[in-house]
């Protein structure tokens, strides 16, 4: 029992302890994480607020046509970190699989076994992803593809980065880092044949998201760790500038699409936008290291990305509350944002919390694990 509680101990004065920046860490990457989940929060906010006195209209315009793309920076932050990760240092399956199952299963399926709870006293309590059965559920808790939202909503994302890393997975465990390029970019033109095929037939089947359009955006993510030495030679505006219009061209011509049935538009628009993004920002950041530059603690967008998927798991039930508050206060047009600042600065504080308390713990004792 001595051994238990000393051991909890450790964990948590390691979780509690101030955050350093570790050699070789790529902040940039952390940052532009930050930037994403921040817009994701503000998109499901703006969403709550509208219930609101005076803010029924609130936002629309960043919804409607930018802030939806949020998950598409994700995706392209994955295809390059797990790239980073897997083929920058020596390959080992088993400490590869243990740092991934303690990273994303145990807080996905904490979070998602809540919600669990609350179907089985409410079916109709689902977060708006729609109805379940016992099959859906299962599929939630174990994270495996579905064709419709799973019960914990934003779990759709996390569906599509597991179909990945598997990907990465098989690759580098049986072919090599040469390769991902090469089944990325098959995937990628087999996942664009498929939606040509659906959209200019009837025909029409489930893939398990290896056919996901997405598929491009990892695949973009991958090609910028890939030839990352070599696109130096662009900086940091040229790529800044791009970026910028293929964001304008996105807002313009792009449209969110139903769950499970993304648009090309969106996925090259958004996807080019953001990997020339990620580009603008490693360049910059190598360019100061040269320079001599060290940094010692992690800034506010750094801790954000830090917290990125605790904040992404927890927004829902955070703002899920502050929704029926809002009914319940009736809160007038002057004051209703007090309201919304309250429940921004309350998703924040719970998913860091979340960070701190059990996504960190749990990621260290994968580590220790690995390791063993």
């Amino acid at each position: 029992m001595t051994t238990l509680l000393r051991s909890i101990s450790e964990l948590y004065g390691q979780a509690l302890s101030p955050a350093v920046v570790h050699r070789g860490e790529l902040l940039s990457v952390q940052r532009l994480r930050g930037l994403a989940v921040f817009m994701v929060l503000v998109v499901h906010l703006l969403d709550v607020a509208h219930k609101l006195p005076g803010w029924e209209q609130a936002g629309r315009l960043y919804i409607d046509r930018l802030g939806y793309s949020a998950p598409d920076m994700f995706f392209v932050i994955s295809g390059f970190i797990m790239s980073y990760i897997t083929f920058t240092t020596r390959f080992e399956p088993r400490r590869w699989l243990i740092s991934r199952f303690f990273r994303i299963f145990p807080l996905y399926m904490f979070f998602t076994g809540l919600l669990v709870m609350l179907w089985l006293y409410n079916p109709n309590m689902t977060m708006g992803s729609g109805s379940h059965d016992w099959e859906s559920v299962t599929q939630s808790l174990l994270m495996l593809p579905q064709e419709r939202l799973p019960l914990l909503f934003v779990g759709w994302t996390v569906e599509h980065e597991l179909v990945f890393y598997a990907t990465v997975f098989l690759v580098a465990r049986f072919l090599g880092s040469r390769w991902l390029l090469t089944v990325m970019l098959g995937l990628s033109v087999l996942a664009l044949c498929k939606w040509c095929l659906q959209a200019w037939s009837d025909v029409s089947f489930w893939d398990f998201h290896v056919l996901s359009l997405y598929m491009l955006q990892f695949t973009m993510g991958a090609l910028v760790y890939r030839h990352w030495e070599w696109l130096r030679r662009f900086g940091q505006w040229r790529p800044l500038a791009l970026a910028a219009v293929l964001v304008v061209l996105g807002m313009l011509f792009a449209e969110s699409g139903e769950i499970n049935q993304e648009n090309p538009i969106r996925v090259l628009a958004f996807g080019g936008a953001y990997s020339l993004l990620l580009l603008t920002l490693l360049n910059r950041e190598k360019v100061q290291r040269e320079a001599g530059r060290q940094w010692t603690q992690r800034d506010i967008m750094v801790r954000l990305g830090d917290a990125s998927y605790s904040i992404y798991l927890t927004h829902p039930f955070v703002l899920g509350v502050f929704g029926k508050l809002y009914l319940y206060l009736m809160p007038s047009a002057s004051t209703a944002w007090m309201l919304v600042v309250a429940s921004f600065l309350a998703t924040l504080a719970v998913g860091m919390a979340a960070h701190v308390l059990l996504e960190k713990p749990i990621i260290e004792i994968g580590k220790r694990l690995s390791k063993a």
